[in-house]
């Protein structure tokens, strides 16, 4: 639930919410002097968020990496909070961009389970803070209840009439807090904005998703599964801070809780684990690169190394290169699991006869670095 502060007032969901909310965004559309004023003194208040540290469900977990990989808008998307605004919301760098998304992975899923799971989208949507996207994030919901069988991604518009009379219901009652039938403001409007989505995919999808290996098999499906619940594990620890009815007037004020990841942090754990080593931190030389150090001095090793490490985080966070740094890590691990025992400068030799390495950040001596690294990761793993 969200409330908002105007003159010392508290609106909750009671008798005065609609007219506030109303007021507001009648403010907002005639543009006149109160829309100012409205923006100044209105907050958003986080309400029955959890805490004491819950396990993060798998469900939850798969909503954020869909949000991260597999929507047409994703590369947007750099944040993720953990029940904040909602389950779990993706923001965009600017935070001028927020795709809320409500999970519920409930067994059976009823039009009225439906209805009473719209509930924190619809508060979200006649709120004062500006939502892009608003996605209720579900199991596979039974067939009978769709236009087209077919979509596991749709809108409003593909649940049948009978279906929507019970979800419309149900929610009603919810936002009204009575069976009086009223339509709340705004109410079909936001039907017409929600999307669902059925999470029903394999663990190991929504790491694939993010990894941009085209051969996905490439890596064991056991790896990519114990990726994602370490994902999940991490997003587990978000939750253990407390923010009940703290107040922001932005949407970057989230970010004073703790309660968020980035992508960064997540394309860096899952590199790491795919090549087996931590990529960007290694400690000391790799003993395939040793050669590569002789006739340097110790200084001169520091320098080396600090520059293949800086090269290699900048081609990775490079958002027109990252495409080609996943490239040539899929083709390494084929390399050097096709034959472990090779030396660093036949790998290298091979690996440009078949790519084209176009980024200015890999260059010979970061690319055989790199290969170095490989080749000790997946040492570690075997």
């Amino acid at each position: 639930m969200r409330e908002n502060f105007t003159s010392g007032s508290v609106w909750g969901v009671s008798g005065n919410w609609y007219s506030y909310h109303v007021w507001f965004l009648m403010c907002l559309a005639s543009g006149n002097g109160e829309m100012e004023l409205a923006r100044k003194i209105t907050l958003y208040t986080f309400k029955n968020t959890e805490i004491n540290n819950k396990k993060a469900s798998e469900f939850e977990t798969k909503s954020m990496l869909y949000l991260l990989g597999m929507r047409s808008d994703s590369n947007e998307i750099e944040i993720i909070t953990v029940d904040c605004f909602n389950d779990v919301t993706g923001v965009n760098s600017s935070f001028s961009k927020l795709w809320d998304v409500q999970s519920k992975n409930h067994k059976s899923l009823p039009p009225s389970k439906i209805g009473e799971s719209l509930f924190t989208l619809y508060d979200n949507y006649v709120s004062t803070m500006s939502f892009h996207a608003y996605i209720l994030f579900i199991p596979k919901l039974d067939r009978a209840y769709l236009v087209d069988e077919s979509l596991n991604s749709y809108g409003y518009e593909n649940i049948k009439s009978k279906q929507r009379a019970g979800i419309e219901k149900k929610l009603k009652e919810k936002i009204n807090g009575n069976k009086s039938g009223t339509v709340p403001p705004f109410f079909y409007d936001f039907l017409d904005n929600v999307l669902f989505v059925e999470g029903n995919k394999r663990l190991s999808t929504y790491i694939k998703s993010l990894s941009k290996f085209k051969n996905k098999k490439s890596v064991s499906e056991d790896v990519y599964d114990r990726i994602f619940l370490e994902i999940r594990n991490a997003q587990s620890v978000l939750k253990n801070s407390y923010i009940e009815n703290e107040t922001i007037s932005h949407p970057s004020e989230v970010l004073k809780f703790g309660r968020h990841i980035s992508k960064k942090e997540i394309n860096t754990l899952l590199i790491s684990r795919l090549i087996g080593i931590d990529i960007f931190s290694f400690p000391g030389i790799p003993i395939s690169f040793i050669p590569f150090t002789s006739g340097l001095d110790e200084e001169e090793i520091k320098d080396l190394l600090q520059e293949c490490n800086e090269n290699l985080s900048r081609a990775f966070f490079d958002k027109n290169g990252c495409r080609e740094f996943w490239k040539i890590s899929e083709s390494l691990i084929g390399l050097v699991k096709k034959n472990p025992k090779r030396i660093v400068k036949n790998i290298y030799d091979d690996l440009i006869s078949t790519i084209e390495i176009k980024s200015i950040y890999l260059t010979e001596k970061t690319i055989q670095y790199m290969i170095s690294l490989v080749k000790a990761g997946l040492e570690n793993v075997s």
